[in-house]
């Protein structure tokens, strides 16, 4: 079987995180798009069809972007970045034997080609538009599922729990679970507890499944008095710090380091958050660093919806509950305040305390009281290399070469805040 999972149109409105991930990295429930298409299919050819600027840092995985290379004389699964793939979906697709495209939302989701059939080859050959999706339905036969589309990170947030426990139903259920705990851990609904290999839980500390599954995976450690309620899931080899209260709903990726408050909230990998501070309803990237106390508001004085705003133009969530969405590599310094819908873009840096603007483009180094500056970019590569080195990981060509491109790209975006912050 080849897999070909694929990013379409809409991936800007998953700004920030896909100005350096494809749509298909990003988490929703336990896993990316990409880890549970290889939990459903862990024999398949993987590939992905991307936009060019990101194919790169695609291939850096072991994930090819050249679909000229696909062997024909096997199935090929499409799938849909933005969709979730669940067991029931799947279950379709294996037992299609024609070739047959999958729709929810009347989006495709997938498309199961049989051998020999290379009519897909006049769709996939670039990021797929509106236009095209039109082209698939009207060529394909449709048969409609139940698989949700994600449309904004906002709505992976709002769903997040009830995703985390289907693929806790799907890939753990039956895998060991039933953790006991240790001396004086407190363990509820432990049928709904999945703690991995080498994890340590220590004394007073507290798993909670009781609203939904709990999964620690392996190599992480759950400090004295931390409080982990589901559904929650802890990424490998991340430390809960000492009292922490990470409550339902949450992902938090590989490599982090998590303290103070944080609820409903998506951390994609390898981010501090080591401290006090409320981190609520929100989607972060990767290496970004929150400051002691840095808070979000996740809800209006007045519970209306809240809107974010764009680089190209504002949106309103049509959601009351809403926090804050962080690009890869900023960082919070201690105080940090952000507005319920903030979006904060890769590589920023803010520090002094206060309330920050709801829309940071790339690459702004300042504060309120100091103003606002370009973020020179051999100076945020610089840091970059020192935070992952700290990790046991180095900033590749393809890292280093899209934050050039955003940089470069978002020079008058910033430049146009700079002087709008300078007025005020």
């Amino acid at each position: 079987l080849n897999v070909v999972l694929w990013q379409d149109y809409l991936w800007k409105n998953f700004f920030p995180i896909t100005l350096t991930h494809p749509v298909f990295e990003l988490r929703s429930g336990i896993f990316s798009a990409l880890e549970r298409a290889k939990a459903f299919f862990p024999d398949a050819r993987f590939y992905a069809l991307c936009r060019k600027e990101i194919q790169p840092l695609v291939e850096e995985v072991g994930i090819g972007t050249d679909l000229g290379e696909i062997e024909t004389s096997l199935p090929t699964l499409f799938l849909n970045g933005r969709a979730f793939l669940n067991r029931r979906t799947v279950g379709n697709i294996i037992k299609t034997r024609t070739t047959t495209v999958f729709i929810s939302q009347n989006v495709p989701v997938a498309l199961i080609s049989q051998p020999g059939d290379e009519r897909w080859r006049q769709f996939f050959r670039c990021v797929l538009e509106e236009s095209t999706y039109t082209g698939i339905m009207e060529t394909f036969e449709p048969v409609e599922v139940d698989a949700p589309v994600f449309g904004y990170l906002w709505e992976i947030i709002a769903r997040n729990g009830e995703l985390i426990e289907q693929d806790f139903m799907t890939f753990f259920h039956r895998r060991g679970v039933g953790y006991a705990g240790g001396k004086n851990v407190a363990v509820y609904n432990s049928e709904y507890v999945y703690v991995g290999a080498g994890v340590s839980v220590d004394a007073f500390a507290v798993l909670d499944a009781r609203e939904g599954p709990v999964v620690v995976s392996k190599g992480t450690k759950v400090s004295a008095g931390a409080v982990i309620c589901g559904p929650a899931v802890v990424g490998p080899e991340s430390v809960i710090m000492p009292y922490t209260r990470l409550r339902g709903e949450s992902t938090i990726g590989p490599v982090c380091r998590i303290g103070g408050e944080v609820e409903a909230s998506v951390i994609l990998g390898y981010t501090n958050k080591y401290h006090d501070g409320f981190l609520g309803h929100s989607y972060v990237g990767e290496w970004v660093n929150f400051g002691a106390l840095t808070t979000n508001s996740d809800l209006k004085n007045n519970y209306s919806n809240i809107r974010v705003e764009f680089p190209w133009g504002t949106v309103d969530t049509g959601l009351n509950k809403v926090g804050v969405f962080v690009g890869d590599h900023t960082k919070f310094g201690i105080g940090t305040l952000l507005n319920s819908g903030s979006v904060i873009g890769v590589n920023v840096n803010l520090y002094g305390g206060g309330v920050f603007p709801k829309y940071v483009p790339p690459f702004v180094w300042g504060s309120l009281a100091d103003g606002f500056t370009h973020y020179r970019i051999d100076r945020a590569i610089q840091t970059a290399r020192v935070v992952m080195s700290r990790r046991g990981r180095e900033l590749t060509p393809a890292q280093e070469s899209i934050l050039h491109k955003i940089f470069s790209l978002y020079t008058d975006d910033r430049t146009a805040f700079i002087v709008r912050q300078s007025r005020k």
